[in-house]
């Protein structure tokens, strides 16, 4: 196996026999500068067909997620009848990381379709559970129950798009509307092939399903609205604009919780972009 990039300490990008790309997990590959080959004793574990958009953000998450994340994707193997690919490791990764973020700061969102999800995808659900109760035994890292239907509806959702490879071109024109919306307010040119977009329109199309659906999000924290539009001034008026937009193109209306969430993603996608917020 042939490092030709060193994604981080324990994790690189190599080439296979045949000259197939796989990330390859292991401890302190990356110490080492590429090119290189790297003995088979030292590999822990590959990843086919990872999307190249999702590597850059393998940097900013901890470690011991990454390794969370797998441990909860060989049980999903196990339990699901659906394949599951490898990119779901790293998404559920960063899926994991932000809600451990967001409960640090008490930001607690609630979706009403909880209960639905719960007596309807009851593997799904076994899964999210067997997630928290790892963070739970392994590293005292303790997120309230409702997170294991979030893991959950993530794993429905990679193995709808596993189904499903083309997304509904309408949806993905407003999305692009939206995103124009953010460009031109902040000036900046927002790099759709990183692993930030992609982040922010699968939000997008979770919110205007959910808006469609009259579902929208629920929340115990409503004065994190005026907090965050008071320390946020430029990100709470992008986020009106994006409202109205959708309003008027969706004929929803969102509420003030789904604006909370709205701009916390304005702000990490506008985090590695040149954004004066």
């Amino acid at each position: 196996m042939r490092v030709i990039k060193n994604i981080n300490n324990n994790v690189s990008l190599c080439l296979d026999s045949n000259q197939n790309e796989v990330v390859v997990f292991g401890k302190g590959i990356g110490f080492t500068k590429p090119p290189y080959d790297i003995p088979l004793s030292k590999i822990e574990r590959t990843f086919y067909g990872v999307n190249p958009t999702y590597l850059s953000m393998i940097h900013d998450i901890p470690e011991y997620i990454l390794k969370l994340s797998v441990k909860v994707i060989d049980y999903a193997r196990l339990k699901l009848d659906n394949p599951v690919s490898s990119n779901i490791v790293f998404t559920l990764a960063d899926h994991i990381h932000f809600a451990i973020q967001r409960y640090e700061k008490n930001m607690n969102i609630q979706l009403p379709i909880v209960y639905d999800v719960q007596y309807l995808f009851e593997t799904e659900i076994e899964i999210g559970k067997y997630a928290l109760e790892l963070l739970q035994r392994e590293y005292k890292t303790y997120l309230p129950k409702e997170e294991a239907t979030y893991i959950a509806l993530h794993l429905i959702n990679a193995e709808s798009q596993d189904q499903k490879s083309v997304k509904d071109k309408l949806s993905s024109n407003y999305i692009e509307d939206i995103t124009e919306i953010v460009e031109n307010y902040f000036e900046i040119q927002i790099n759709r092939e990183g692993f930030n977009y992609s982040r922010f329109v699968s939000h997008m199309h979770y919110l205007m399903k959910r808006g469609k659906n009259k579902e929208l999000a629920q929340s115990d924290n409503l004065q994190l609205y005026d907090s965050l539009k008071n320390s946020y001034e430029k990100t709470f008026e992008c986020a009106q604009l994006i409202k109205r937009y959708i309003e008027y193109s969706l004929k929803c209306e969102l509420n003030e919780e789904e604006c909370i969430y709205l701009m916390l993603h304005i702000n990490r996608l506008c985090a590695r972009e040149d954004c004066d917020q």
